[in-house]
């Protein structure tokens, strides 16, 4: 039987959410000014994406379960980049020049504060609007694609389980069966054929 939560229909579309949810965030990663991390890392990203898709998929997923899915990929999906996807340049002394040399701890870490989306404890205003939109995008696709596929499968199983219209109904009429009669009638003033006379009136008609 079709069924949407298992076997290649269950894999499609895990799969459609791990790539969409994956896509989106690189481009809403991007386009606020991120790094992306190298191609093996999107790689490995995709793959640990599926298995969490692949759990999920296992019901239908609509708005409220689409939300909490994609909202805590696109943030999951933003730390890994922040930190895989290459900081800003290190920080050199203002002569610059050949004999630069890496700044003190205290400068690099303020500049590598002031990258977009590089630090993990707050997310830049600019990043954190460019994952919401990539959030609710693909949510819309996505529950839209899972409403469509549950209905097909809905219309492809209720043929099956439709009694079909060209079988007879047969009712059951109960009958009501009465208390059975004498066959003929019993005359009590005739004496029996066998035994003696059941009464003085039989007595004087034999006689």
């Amino acid at each position: 039987m079709l069924t949407p939560s298992s076997g290649a229909v269950g894999l499609g579309r895990a799969l459609l959410w791990a790539v969409v949810v994956l896509a989106l965030a690189l481009t809403a990663h991007f386009e606020a000014g991120g790094h992306l991390p190298p191609p093996g890392v999107v790689t490995l990203l995709g793959a640990l994406l599926l298995v969490v898709t692949t759990l999920a998929v296992r019901r239908q997923i609509r708005w409220p379960g689409g939300l909490a899915l994609a909202g805590l990929g696109q943030y999951a999906l933003h730390q890994v980049f922040s930190f895989l996807g290459g900081a800003c340049a290190p920080a050199t002394l203002p002569d610059g020049g050949a004999h630069a040399h890496p700044a003190e701890p205290l400068t690099a870490a303020l500049a590598a504060d002031a990258c977009a989306g590089g630090s993990p404890a707050g997310i830049d205003p600019g990043m954190l609007a460019w994952h919401t939109l990539a959030t609710v995008v693909s949510v819309g696709l996505l529950v839209g694609v899972e409403r469509g596929v549950w209905l097909l499968a809905s219309w492809l199983v209720r043929p099956l389980a439709v009694r079909p219209l060209w079988l007879p109904v047969v009712r059951r009429v109960p009958v009501f069966v009465g208390s059975e009669t004498p066959v003929r009638p019993v005359d009590v003033h005739v004496a029996p054929e066998r035994g003696p006379p059941s009464s003085a009136l039989a007595m004087d008609l034999a006689a």
